[in-house]
């Protein structure tokens, strides 16, 4: 950042214009932000298919995986990969928890810098505007019930060594997740199918939240 030297009224006063100035502007901001989550928090179950493209620009090579998404409000979120290989992979505010048919492993959200990536996805279903606060500013947030989009980028050091910006656009649920990431790598998480119901869990989905209990 370029920095120049003021005089302390000058600075004073030019400080106070442009507050008022952009005032305005926050505060729309603000609002349209609080309807989007309200109207993503407003569902307590939420089940989709997904496809993950994960693009290497030092290798120009990009990596996809696909599966079933299930967002639960009082559970977490349970990303269940299908291809290129089977595993589950369950996430809460709390834990972490990868599980495959002959493994199984877990960290503490908070032990790793790649946690608040991690919860994005249920803080922004949850409607959770507190926690996402957090680990991220929000850089825009436009809303109307038919289209609506989020930008943010990371609030601390550490996680802006990982990634650059986060954006998320939708209707009613999550339609795409934009993560650019340091060296130009950016992944692209893209939803479909979404629905509703049924909004009782399975035993096997249950028995696989309880796993980051």
């Amino acid at each position: 950042m370029i920095r120049y030297k003021f005089s302390k009224p000058i600075l004073v006063a030019c400080t106070a214009s442009m507050m008022t100035l952009l005032a305005p502007a926050v505060n729309a901001q603000n609002t349209e932000l609080k309807q989007v989550f309200a109207q993503l928090g407003a569902t307590p179950v939420v089940r989709a298919q997904f496809e993950q493209q994960k693009k290497l620009a030092s290798l120009n090579k990009t990596y996809v995986s696909k599966g079933a998404v299930l967002f639960s409000k009082n559970q977490g979120v349970l990303w269940q990969i299908q291809s290129p290989v089977k595993a589950d992979l369950v996430v809460t505010p709390r834990k972490l928890v990868q599980k495959t048919q002959r493994t199984s492993s877990q960290i503490e959200v908070d032990k790793t810098p790649y946690g608040s990536v991690a919860t994005m996805f249920l803080q922004l279903m949850s409607g959770n505007e507190a926690a996402l606060a957090k680990n991220f500013n929000v850089v825009s947030a436009n809303y109307s019930p038919m289209q609506w989009n989020v930008s943010l980028t990371p609030k601390s050091n550490l996680f802006k060594k990982l990634f650059v910006q986060v954006d998320a656009q939708g209707q009613r649920y999550v339609d795409r997740i934009t993560i650019l990431e340091q060296a130009n790598n950016r992944t692209i998480i893209r939803f479909s199918q979404q629905t509703a119901q049924p909004q009782t869990l399975t035993a096997a989905e249950n028995a696989l939240f309880q796993l980051a209990k």
